[in-house]
């Protein structure tokens, strides 16, 4: 007995001392994945970072069998999940999806999946289903994993969404989308723009303070383009006498773009399938000697700008014939309404706003730096077309984006997906519904008017080629 209890002693005074030169060699954690090895058939060398390539490869693999996008994984929003991964609670796949939309507003679209497995091996194969029928139109994607408490097990998030890429009028015609993503500069708003391409002119107004922030359309070759880039800077060549006054010159240019520039009506308004609207330059609309009213106003102001006045094109509604363009100056503290479609300039009869704009309701304005908006969506007009109090100015190109939405579960999948609440509204650029004020002049009833014509006058027209 004695004998078996001293050979019992030495063998457990090798084993101990085994055990601590192995760790103080550091062969312990050897040893460890070795049995973890031979137990579940796992490779210890098996990461979590490995883990993540194989699981975005496997999806990959199956998106490109289905000729869908691969999708890439978004570093913002992985580098959020990885902060707050640990801690996150996963009993409530709905709350993620919004969280998500939250942090980065810019996802029209969300998906997650929540998956639990022995080892990491075990949970590619829980993800399979899930990585064989993400949507089409995802384009990111994110993961992060976790040991459950005791390290006996892993939980995995993997999230995929569609992440909208920032309005401009460039995208447009760049991309096949026709969902964006932008922000209010009125209100901060963060929202989804959907635009049309049947409109070759889109007004986008914020869906939270209903106010328009900008106004994009198309030219002659479908690009599109901000309005106020349309004013290019072109003024045609001519020679003006030294010895006209400032009002003179500028009825002198009003005279030679009203006689130059022939008056036809948008191809939308004609009934034919292949109608677009597209706008020109002032450059175009010399070329062709004609244009609509947008057409021969952009024209009118961008040489009026070029001598140096203080002019705006103006999309709204004149009486109740609907969407119009015209052109208004401030010249020696008076506003000058004028038409570069209808009558006749008359020198001797200036058209000042406070006696010819009483049917003109305004919307929107532009010159080459900015537009200009109500700044009260439905309030009265006041006939003041460059008061701050009620116009805003908004530079489109200074444009940021952000967007929020709500989550909802769909047929078993959590996602969330902007609700049409939350998305911008886009229209023709001229909707003025909003009531007037009477100013002069002009009974409110005409079902017909004309600018006034004065006595006849000879007025100086300055040359310009074509």
């Amino acid at each position: 007995m004695l004998p078996r209890l001293i050979l019992w002693s030495v063998i457990l005074g090798l084993a101990l001392a085994g055990g601590w030169m192995a760790y103080r060699d550091g062969r312990v954690e050897s040893w460890k994945q070795w049995v973890l090895k031979w137990s579940s058939g796992e490779d210890p060398a098996y990461s979590q970072m490995r883990f993540q390539v194989d699981l975005v490869d496997r999806i990959n693999y199956a998106r490109i069998a289905s000729r869908h996008p691969v999708l890439r994984v978004d570093a913002e929003l992985e580098q959020w999940l990885s902060a707050e991964f640990p801690e996150m609670a996963l009993d409530d796949a709905g709350r993620i999806t919004q969280r998500v939309q939250e942090v980065v507003p810019r996802y029209f679209r969300v998906s997650v999946c929540i998956v639990s497995g022995p080892t990491l091996h075990a949970l590619l194969d829980e993800f399979h289903d899930f990585s064989q029928s993400t949507e089409p139109t995802m384009t990111h994607l994110a993961c992060a994993v976790r040991q459950t408490t005791g390290g006996l097990a892993y939980r995995a998030l993997l999230i995929v969404g569609q992440r909208l890429e920032d309005f401009s009028p460039e995208i447009i015609a760049a991309s096949q989308d026709e969902t964006f993503f932008s922000t209010c500069p009125h209100c901060q708003h963060p929202h989804v723009v959907r635009i049309s391409r049947q409109q070759h002119s889109l007004g986008l107004e914020c869906p939270e303070c209903r106010r328009t922030y900008a106004v994009v359309a198309a030219d002659a070759l479908g690009h599109y383009r901000y309005v106020n880039e349309f004013l290019t800077g072109y003024a045609p060549p001519a020679v003006f006498a030294k010895d006209h006054s400032r009002i003179h010159e500028l009825f002198t240019i009003w005279s030679a773009v009203h006689a130059n520039c022939i008056y036809t009506k948008d191809p939308a308004g004609q009934k034919t399938t292949n109608a677009t609207d597209a706008w020109q330059t002032s450059l175009d609309t010399q070329k062709a000697g004609q244009g609509d009213c947008e057409d021969s106003a952009i024209f009118l102001c961008d040489w009026l700008m070029s001598r140096g006045f203080q002019a705006r094109v103006v999309l709204g509604r004149y009486g109740d014939m609907g969407g119009h363009a015209w052109v208004v100056v401030k010249l020696d503290d008076k506003e000058y309404l004028l038409e570069s479609t209808e009558g006749r300039p008359d020198i001797s009869n200036p058209p000042l706003v406070s006696r010819v704009g009483s049917r003109y309701v305004p919307e929107i304005m532009f010159d080459r730096y900015a537009i200009y908006v109500r700044s009260t969506p439905g309030q009265s007009w006041k006939g003041d077309y460059w008061s701050t109090k009620y116009w805003t100015r908004v530079e489109p190109r200074s444009l940021s984006a952000r967007v929020q939405s709500n989550p909802r579960k769909k047929d078993g999948v959590y996602s969330a997906e902007v609700s049409p609440q939350r998305m911008a509204r886009t229209s023709q650029p001229n909707p003025a519904i909003a009531p007037f004020m009477e100013l002069e002049g002009i009974p409110r009833d005409a079902s017909v008017w004309q600018m006034p014509l004065g006595g006849e006058q000879e007025i100086s027209h300055a040359g310009h080629g074509q």
